[in-house]
């Protein structure tokens, strides 16, 4: 039997030293690599998603976007948010935000737990975007 992890926290990996392939989230889960049929949803290495909606407060964070990173990011309450994001790996999306303050923006979304600097919960973090999509 073959058997691939998805560790729950990243600072778990060292629990799962007899599997045969760890990997940080299950959209990096190749089923063709142990004999099965690949996913037939992906389109050009993407998996289109249905449109999902959330509504939370922003509140402060960490401070580290714009000061560490030179990304200035919105951070989103958990609270209320939080099943909703359970049920989606953790990655990073594109899409479209509406803040009242602001309107309607294009935005790239992170869910997840940030392992450069080792947060052990998962966050939601949206960056309101200057990209052209």
């Amino acid at each position: 039997m073959e058997v691939v992890a998805v560790p729950f926290l990243l600072k778990q990996s060292n629990l799962f030293t007899t599997t045969d392939e760890l990997i940080n989230s299950l959209l990096d889960l190749r089923p063709e690599k142990w004999g099965l049929p690949p996913f037939q949803d992906w389109i050009e290495d993407t998996l289109p998603l249905e449109p999902w909606y959330i509504g939370a407060p922003v509140i402060k964070g960490f401070g580290r976007g714009l000061k560490v990173l030179g990304i200035p990011t919105d951070n989103l309450s958990m609270e209320g948010c939080s099943t909703l994001l359970s049920e989606h790996p953790a990655g990073v999306y594109f899409g479209w935000a509406g803040l009242a303050s602001r309107g309607i923006f294009k935005m790239v979304m992170s869910i997840g737990w940030n392992p450069y600097f080792h947060n052990t919960e998962k966050t939601n973090k949206i960056n309101p975007s200057r990209l052209k999509l």
